[in-house]
Formats: C-alpha cells, sequence, structure tokens
C-alpha cells in the first residue's frame, strides 16, 4: 500500500519556467563567464556517443530545432548562434556539487544536490531555463518527494543554496538569468513553475495504486487524495479522465502522466541508469513548452484582427514559417518519442492554440484581400475617372464633325454627356461591388 513512508531508490525534478530576450541586451561577457555549451556536462564532456545516438534516432527537423550542435557545430565556444537555438549551461554546477535546502514547513528543510541549471535561447526571443534537483538522501521517502514538488515550483519558497539563502525568484534571477538583461517580467509567464519530475520505487506496486499515485504526484494534490481521501480528492470522471487521455503506459516497470505544468514518470526498481529520460526525452519537452510558448505570445499579439498593419502581416508569415519548422507530427525513427510528444502536444493544448492562430490568420488574410481590392478599385476608379474626360473630348468632336455646331456642344452639350456617363459608371460600380 502507497503511504508517504513507501520507499524510494532515486528521485529528481527539473523545474522550468519561461521567459521572452532581446539578443542585443545579453552582456555576452558576462554569460560566457558562467554558462558554456551544455554539452560540455554530458557525461563529464565525452557527449560524442551521445549526439551520435540522437543522430541516429531523430528526424533532421527536430535534431535542427532542439541538438542544432549536432547539425551546425561551427560556432565559437564562446558565441552565440542567432539563427538556432543556444542551450547553455552553468558552470558552477557541473564543476562544484551544490547543496540546496528547501523550507518545506515548521522549520523542516529538505536536502537536494543540484546537478545542472540550464538556459535555452531560441531564434525568435523565446527563452526557458531548467534546474535540475537530485535526492542523494537513502532515507527519504514519497512523503519526502511530495512535499519537495509542491514547494519547489513556488517562487516564493525559501531555498539555501550553501550558505545563501534565496527564495526561488530571486535564486533564478541572479544565478541563471542575470547575464541576459531581463527585467522581473518573466515571472508573469510563471506563475508556478514547471516540473519534471523522475521516480523510481523501491516497492512494487498495482496498477490502480499507480494510477492513484501519478494523479497525485503530477496534480501535486497530497498523497491519497486520488484514493478519495481530503478534500482535494477529484471526482471520479476527472480522475478517469486524466488516467484515459494523460497517461502514458507503454511497458509494465514504469507510468507517466503528461499534465499541463508537470510531467511526472514513476518507474519499480528501474531507475534512469543511462540519464535517457534527462538528456534525451526531457528535450522534447522543452521542445513543446517552446512551441506552447510561442503559440500563447502569438495568440496574444494577434488578438485584435480588425485592422492590418504590416506588424501584423509578419506576425502572420513569422507563424506560418514557425509551424512549418517546429510542429512536426513526427519527430523519431523510435516510437517512443512520438509517442511522448503526442501527449504533450494535448496535454499542453497546442494543437487548439495552433487552430485559434489559424483562425486568426484566415481572418487577417480576408482583410487583407479585402484592403487590396478596396485599393484596385480606388485606382480603377481614378483611371476610368481620367480617361471619361478623353472619351468625352473625343466624342465631342466627333459629333462636331457630324455636324453639330461648336458653340451648341460646348459646354452645356459636353457636361450633360459627362454627367451621363459619370452616372452609368457610379452605377455600374456600386452594382459590382454590392
Amino acid at each position: 500500500m502507497i503511504t508517504e513512508n513507501t520507499k524510494i531508490n532515486s528521485f529528481y525534478a527539473i523545474i522550468c519556467g519561461l521567459f521572452e530576450y532581446d539578443i542585443a541586451q545579453i552582456d555576452e561577457n558576462k554569460l560566457w563567464k558562467h554558462f558554456f555549451h551544455w554539452q560540455n556536462r554530458i557525461n563529464g564532456g565525452k557527449y560524442q556517443a551521445t549526439f551520435e545516438y540522437f543522430n541516429n534516432s531523430y528526424y533532421d527537423g527536430y535534431l535542427n530545432n532542439i541538438f542544432p550542435e549536432i547539425r551546425h557545430d561551427k560556432s565559437s565556444p564562446t558565441s552565440l548562434n542567432v539563427n538556432y537555438l543556444n542551450h547553455l549551461t552553468q558552470k558552477q554546477f557541473t564543476t562544484t556539487k551544490t547543496i540546496a535546502n528547501l523550507s518545506i514547513q515548521d522549520g523542516k528543510t529538505l536536502t537536494a544536490t543540484i546537478d545542472f541549471a540550464d538556459i535555452y535561447l531560441f531564434p525568435n526571443g523565446i527563452g526557458l531555463f531548467s534546474v535540475k534537483f537530485r535526492f542523494e538522501n537513502p532515507d527519504y521517502n514519497l512523503g519526502n518527494v511530495s512535499d519537495f514538488i509542491n514547494h519547489i515550483r513556488q517562487l516564493q519558497s525559501s531555498i539555501k543554496i550553501n550558505e545563501t539563502k534565496y527564495d526561488i525568484k530571486t535564486f533564478i534571477s541572479q544565478t541563471i538569468l542575470q547575464p541576459l538583461n531581463i527585467n522581473d517580467n518573466w515571472t508573469i509567464y510563471n506563475p508556478q513553475l514547471k516540473t519534471y519530475n523522475i521516480l523510481d520505487l523501491a516497492e512494487p506496486i498495482s496498477e490502480p495504486e499507480m494510477n492513484h499515485l501519478l494523479f497525485d504526484m503530477g496534480n501535486v494534490s497530497p498523497l491519497g487524495s486520488a484514493s478519495g481521501n481530503g478534500i482535494f480528492a477529484p471526482s471520479d470522471n476527472y480522475f478517469h479522465e486524466q488516467i484515459n487521455h494523460n497517461k502514458l503506459s507503454v511497458f509494465k516497470n514504469w507510468s507517466a502522466l503528461i499534465l499541463f505544468d508537470t510531467f511526472t514518470r514513476i518507474s519499480i526498481n528501474f531507475p534512469d541508469t543511462f540519464s535517457s529520460w534527462e538528456y534525451d526525452y526531457f528535450q522534447i519537452y522543452i521542445h513543446s513548452l517552446h512551441i506552447k510558448f510561442y503559440m500563447y505570445l502569438t495568440n496574444s499579439k494577434v488578438s485584435d484582427v480588425t485592422v492590418v498593419t504590416k506588424e501584423t502581416e509578419k506576425i502572420r508569415d513569422d507563424f506560418i514559417e514557425f509551424v512549418n519548422d517546429y510542429h512536426q507530427t513526427h519527430i523519431s525513427y523510435k516510437f517512443l518519442p512520438d509517442l511522448i510528444q503526442d501527449k504533450l502536444l494535448y496535454a499542453l493544448e497546442i494543437q487548439s492554440e495552433i487552430s485559434m492562430m489559424e483562425t486568426k490568420i484566415k481572418r487577417i488574410n480576408e482583410h487583407a484581400q479585402e484592403k487590396r481590392e478596396e485599393k484596385m478599385n480606388l485606382v480603377l476608379l481614378t483611371i476610368t475617372f481620367l480617361s471619361v474626360f478623353s472619351l468625352i473630348y473625343d466624342l465631342s468632336n466627333w459629333i462636331i464633325n457630324m455636324g453639330v455646331d461648336k458653340n451648341t456642344m460646348y459646354p452645356w452639350t459636353s457636361i450633360g454627356i459627362a454627367t451621363t456617363v459619370l452616372l452609368l459608371i457610379f452605377i455600374t460600380f456600386k452594382k459590382f461591388k454590392t
């Protein structure tokens, strides 16, 4: 039976957040003083075999988006490539063991090791950060895991890094984001941080127990909530909806629940020995968060499509290019990465964001087409109006040549002809316009 005292073999959580940045505002001297390219932390810098595995596992489109180093590893070790993702890692946490003490409640703290702190600078001004916290205390249990997940995602939670006390927000701003020179607006996009949780249990559990534990961990609910205990117990419909639609179950020794703010993978005596869920599948999570954030920002920019400007049309063109580049139905030659991405696209409601944006794009195109037609009609009307004078002059001379007196033709007969022609043109224009 699952309780707070249930033993665990291992646990780590990666917290993630979103921000916007301006590459022109980045202090590159400070950036490269504290960061280097992330592959330097893979297996102590021996990343070639890992990259070769990625190269043989994923399609080119996905590699260009999330592992551009594999295809474009020609940049200087201390320069940013504006055309591709720049994935950097904090030197401090890869060279020196860093201990974090997270305050829980009533003076209680939980201790974890920070394995890395990364930033992802995508070429469209969108950035993400991630920090990995890993339990090393062999006495920690499931209750400790639940408490840690609940508090580490709160920006106001108190944390002590080595001997320095912060709240989570200040820790991220000062330790990770400072060289980027962004203001505190990043917190607007992160009322709570997203968490990627990898947990390995030391005791076997049944499938119903697994479902209950996935729900409690994924929803950051007190342990036992999914079993019907406490005020956070879900309704049967809500519980089954999540399990039926958001659960990923492929093998008997692990299952995952993928929700809007959390990704939770629970295994039974099957730890992440080869760091596949860190080096490999976590990048699919980052890839999906990037798409979600772009869609959110773009939909917000085009909240009013009644006025079409050059800026609006540029947003439309950028959106079309982005979807073509980043929204791929298949990313891998293997089945599991595609299954994970499918669940992420569903949980993050990315398809609905794309559909909403496509509707707005359609309206933008309609308005743009109307504006082009109005301009064309105005040009045609102007040309027609100018040609009327030539027509009247030629027609008047023809009538005079037919024997009508010149004084009779000019000016009143000519004016009458002009008025009649202009009236016919106006009636014809109105008829075609309606």
